[in-house]
């Protein structure tokens, strides 16, 4: 919490010089001052990503601690839902603050917007402070919030089965008795007895076998947080390339106004709230690895229609703004699923180091991003969607290898 708001003052301290001239200086100091400050903002943000470093890892592993285990698609659903609600703030403030001081690409207002949002990320800090492990369950309290569920819905069915046991006891009685007077009369065991016998042997023999399956199916389970660490930070490398760009992709391809790229940032969290509720909803049938890859494979489709259609779509942005709304709702919907699929097969202790491992992929992202950036100035934006929806559809062929191992139901 100190850390990002101490990074907020600072940038707000700097922010004043980027693109600022001064009159009494010539035009090499005047770009020599820029660059500087630019410089000085690189610095400050690398503060910026250690304090969201913290975010992504400790901080998110107590709320998978503060939250019962077979429930959590539901809770990160609704964490989802917050953060895209507040996503749409932002560019609905924007847009206010745009049509009041002027709608232009002008550093002059850009400047004022960013000094407002750093402000409210001032206040955002604070609430960290209250932050606070032993408020957290502990792993007998996951289990029995868990079970308390499934106690209340399997009572009656296990008062009926007690009613079944009593009625079938005078029968086992009688059985038994008429079984030992037999024995009795008779020197040598009669067929049922033998054939008791060999049920049981049948029986511990395949106890024994599902035992073995069910270790060997633990023993790849544990595979599942790898497979998706590495299918995150493929898809994060092929996402850092272009999402940066997009506003500019708008900006200068398509020719629209900050206001009108500001819209479009606000309908894609109200679109991703409804396909993020969806996908959850469907993963109750499906699965939840299943509704990952339909989802993502509907996402990159779309990607790979903006490419392929590029010229058609530039002149209908009636179209592109909506196909480019559903391809990041579509891509950005599982994300409840994925994390309550890592958390459930992630011990309690090794959460935090889990999640901070998302720290990697950021850094996959801004390093891609770097490259998309020098690949749509060397050639166009289309070049870099391509790219990007390529790698990512090499990340979701690795979710077929998560199919066998996570189960459909939560």
């Amino acid at each position: 919490a100190v850390l990002l708001l101490l990074t907020s003052i600072l940038q707000i301290l700097v922010m004043q010089w980027v693109g600022t001239a001064n009159d009494d200086d010539d035009e090499n100091n005047n770009n020599n001052r820029t660059t500087i400050s630019l410089w000085l903002m690189g610095g400050i943000m690398v503060f910026w990503g250690i304090g969201d470093g913290v975010l992504n890892g400790p901080a998110a592993a107590l709320y998978a601690d503060s939250t019962p285990k077979g429930e959590r698609t539901s809770y990160y659903n609704y964490l989802f839902i917050c953060y895209l609600c507040a996503s749409a703030a932002g560019p609905l403030v924007s847009i206010v603050l745009f049509q009041t001081l002027g709608d232009e690409w002008d550093l002059y207002y850009l400047r004022i917007i960013i000094y407002f949002g750093l402000g409210i990320m001032m206040v955002n800090s604070s609430f960290m402070m209250f932050f606070d492990d032993d408020k957290a369950l502990a792993e007998e309290e996951e289990e029995e919030e868990t079970s308390s569920n499934n106690d209340n819905n399997s009572s009656n069915a296990e008062t009926e089965q007690e009613d079944c046991n009593d009625n079938n006891k005078e029968e086992d009685a009688t059985f038994a008795t008429t079984e030992i007077g037999q024995l009795t009369s008779n020197e040598e065991p009669d067929s049922n007895t033998v054939l008791s016998s060999t049920i049981k042997a049948e029986a511990t023999t395949t106890t024994t076998e599902i035992s073995s399956s069910s270790l060997l199916q633990t023993s790849r389970r544990r595979w599942i947080p790898y497979l998706l660490f590495f299918q995150g930070f493929i898809m994060s490398i092929g996402s850092g390339m272009t999402v940066k760009f997009f506003p500019l992709f708008f900006k200068d391809e398509v020719g629209m106004s900050p206001s009108q790229v500001q819209i479009i940032y606000v309908l894609v969290p109200f679109v991703m709230a409804i396909c993020s509720t969806l996908c959850s909803r469907i993963s109750g049938v499906f699965g939840r690895v299943q509704t990952i890859l339909l989802f993502s494979t509907l996402g990159v489709s779309l990607l790979y229609s903006m490419v392929f259609c590029k010229s058609f779509l530039d002149v209908h942005p009636f179209l592109l703004v909506p196909i480019y709304v559903l391809r990041t709702a579509f891509m950005n919907a599982s994300y409840p699923l994925q994390e309550s699929i890592l958390m459930d097969f992630v011990p309690k202790d090794e959460r935090a180091r889990w999640k901070s491992l998302e720290a990697v992929s950021s850094f996959g992202w801004c390093g891609s991003a770097a490259l998309g950036g020098a690949i749509s100035d060397k050639y166009d934006y289309t070049h870099t969607f391509l790219i990007t929806a390529i790698i990512q559809s090499i990340g979701i062929g690795f979710l077929v290898f998560l199919l066998p191992l996570v189960p459909r139901k939560e």
